[in-house]
């Protein structure tokens, strides 16, 4: 994973060609971790989970501290991981990205909030699911249509799993696995970055603690 500074501020605002017609939804979805690898379509989401469920039968059910993940246990995923420090209450700041995000993205988001590529309109649902991750703690599934400033679009898979802070001034940490689903195609001209983008659909899981049964998300309405 790489880390270092922005290279460009980061882009918000409603997303170009994303469906506008959207409801508040409870997800239907709620599994145990060593279930969600059966969910997951992508290679390196599956890997985060398996390697997670490790550590927390190493740690005797204790959410695993930042340190204890090992990324040697993880090679495949690497240049599909994130990690994501939140600071309540409008923070969650890109602390580490792996090199195959960083090129989806078209920037480089280390050091930049997460948050400012949510649209005005889901903002308030995505601060809540990240705060429930650390929180309760638990972890989510999600699939993401990801939209870039020239209109073109494209699917993600990402799993968020909970870390424990030692830093007084960090409430958690979140890793995810981030992975395009489908094969790996270049959309967009050099120059062209991530707009913004829309959940299409989020599984809750348990990773030992219970889910939040209140949590609403905000996806497309369906026809």
């Amino acid at each position: 994973m790489a880390t270092g500074s922005p290279t460009m501020p980061p882009v918000s605002g409603s997303v170009p060609g994303a469906a506008t017609a959207a409801v508040r939804r409870k997800p239907e979805v709620r599994v145990p971790l060593a279930q969600s690898m059966a969910l997951c379509r992508t290679e390196p989401c599956r890997e985060l989970a398996a390697a997670y469920l490790e550590l927390l039968a190493e740690g005797g059910g204790l959410v695993p501290a930042k340190g204890d993940l090992d990324v040697t246990r993880l090679a495949r995923a690497v240049p599909h991981l994130v990690l994501a420090a939140i600071v309540k209450p409008d923070k969650c700041i890109y602390r580490v990205v792996g090199e195959a995000v960083k090129a989806r993205m078209g920037v480089n988001p280390v050091g930049l909030n997460y948050y400012d590529f949510v649209p005005p309109e889901r903002l308030a649902h995505a601060r809540r699911a990240m705060h429930m991750v650390i929180d309760t703690p638990c972890g989510f599934r999600v699939e993401l249509e990801q939209v870039y400033g020239n209109g073109l679009s494209r699917q993600v898979e990402g799993l968020a799993l909970p870390l424990r802070s030692a830093q007084p001034d960090v409430d958690g940490f979140i890793v995810f696995g981030d992975c395009q689903i489908g094969p790996s195609q270049r959309l967009a001209e050099p120059g062209v970055v991530l707009f913004g983008a829309g959940v299409v659909r989020r599984d809750l899981i348990d990773i030992g603690f219970g889910v939040d049964e209140s949590f609403e998300d905000l996806v497309p309405a369906q026809g």
